[in-house]
């Protein structure tokens, strides 16, 4: 059997994520709609939380041992929808592996992020913010991706449109998922 040892590691391809300077757009407002709101977990005051189109709250905390990939996104944003093809075609090829993606629509509205996704054909699960997130997380930029570990510890910060279908991505994720 052939050996297939990647020469690239996960902190250099990671590295190169976060230094690549792509186009981005910057935030005007965020939404936050707290209104009926389930509580399904024991949240933390700087837990990420995420609510999901049943209204409910998820902390990021909840999905420790899974690989989470967060990506802060809005309709308006063109490098947001450029990019989400690419985020498609990742997370299904990855459908095998223990990774949760989860698109943070930022602007409010989840029945029109959720038109959005259906209109093109996509099929990532969309949620809206559920709490204030930290700046050393979101610099109010998108779009933005986080990448977490099974330990629920920050892989990568990558700021600007990036083309997900990049191989060192599907194989950095891949490898966390078995670690």
């Amino acid at each position: 059997m052939k050996n297939t040892a990647n020469i690239y590691s996960i902190p250099a391809i990671i590295s190169i994520l976060l230094f690549q300077n792509l186009a981005f757009a910057e935030i005007p407002h965020l939404k936050l709609n707290h209104e009926n709101l389930e509580i399904l977990s024991t949240i933390t005051n700087d837990d990420l939380i995420f609510i999901n189109e049943k209204k409910q709250k998820i902390a990021l905390s909840d999905l420790k041992g899974k690989v989470v990939f967060v990506n802060f996104w809005a309709t308006w944003c063109r490098p947001c929808v450029e990019e989400m093809a690419s985020i498609n075609e990742l997370k299904k090829k990855l459908k095998e592996e223990d990774i949760v993606f989860v698109m943070l629509n930022i602007e409010g509205d989840l029945e029109k992020a959720k038109k959005f996704m259906i209109q093109r054909e996509l099929d990532l699960p969309v949620y809206g913010i559920g709490s204030s997130v930290s700046s050393g997380l979101f610099q109010n930029v998108v779009p933005t991706t986080l990448i977490y570990n099974k330990s629920g510890q920050l892989e990568a910060n990558i700021q600007g449109m990036r083309d997900f279908n990049d191989p060192q991505i599907y194989e950095a994720l891949k490898e966390l998922s078995t670690k």
